[in-house]
């Protein structure tokens, strides 16, 4: 719609480039808005839009070329813009495929996270992904209390109440330090006991576990009192349920706005 905007003066201007019967211009201009409408819309189902130069280029070309249809008036205009609207759409896949890869890429360059294997959080439809960071050397996933599942939103604000961290290798579980969450803010914890349960996994009996798995040594401390996971049962099922982030999950991870050059071009 931002795009559709940015064109509709085109559109306007090439109204006035009409005959000036009136009745054809009652009739040409909802029908061709409609069509703008219509394909930008398609658009948007296949390649959702991105403010980056190639999604303003791409989501605003069917409205350029109906332009030119109207300034032109031809036979051969007409054809021109639904070729140029069917190629559109049959490289729309094609498309969408590259700009993930690029979303990926923007998104590590952005975050400082070092590698795309560290994208894995922990995904639950009761947590809410809040921030996203890295140092060089691990990606952190912090994620803000349960949704309120009558009105959708945060039942205790934005307050970080678990932290997920994932890094590369592996060390010794127990002695190296735990992020976690005390509302507002990241605290360092140790996993204090330290007991050892089937499948590479640690815990400390209660919110907190460490998982090695893959080659990489992931985290999850849950806040107590808070009420993002309910109880060290539901912690240890979402740590153990972890996976590499698939392009769809990696999509809801992105920020707004890109990141970095590449992303400016091709998002």
């Amino acid at each position: 719609m931002t795009t559709l905007a940015a064109v509709m003066p085109a559109l306007f201007l090439c109204f006035r480039a009409l005959p000036s019967a009136l009745s054809r211009r009652r009739l040409l201009a909802p029908a061709l808005i409609a069509i703008d409408l219509a394909a930008t819309h398609g658009l948007a189902l296949l390649l959702p839009f991105r403010p980056g130069l190639l999604s303003v280029l791409v989501f605003g070309l069917p409205s350029f070329v109906l332009a030119g249809a109207l300034v032109l008036r031809s036979r051969t205009a007409v054809l021109a813009v639904v070729a140029t609207v069917l190629g559109v759409f049959v490289l729309a896949l094609p498309l969408r495929a590259m700009q993930q890869e690029v979303g990926v890429q923007d998104l590590l360059l952005g975050t400082g996270i070092p590698s795309r294997s560290l994208l894995r959080p922990v995904l639950s439809a009761d947590a809410q992904l809040t921030q996203i960071s890295g140092d060089g050397h691990q990606a952190v996933f912090a994620f803000s209390n349960r949704l309120d599942r009558d009105t959708g939103g945060l039942t205790n604000g934005f307050d970080k109440a678990a932290v997920e961290t994932v890094s590369p290798g592996y060390g010794d579980p127990c002695g190296r330090p735990l992020l976690s969450a005390d509302g507002e803010h990241l605290i360092t914890v140790r996993l204090t006991p330290c007991r050892p349960e089937p499948g590479g996994l640690w815990s400390d009996g209660a919110n907190r576990y460490v998982l090695q798995r893959d080659g990489l040594t992931i985290t999850l401390a849950v806040a107590p009192g808070r009420s993002t996971l309910h109880g060290g049962s539901e912690v240890r099922e979402a740590i153990l349920a972890t996976h590499p982030a698939t392009g769809s999950e990696l999509a809801s991870l992105e920020g707004w706005f890109p990141y970095s050059w590449l992303g400016l071009l091709f998002l």
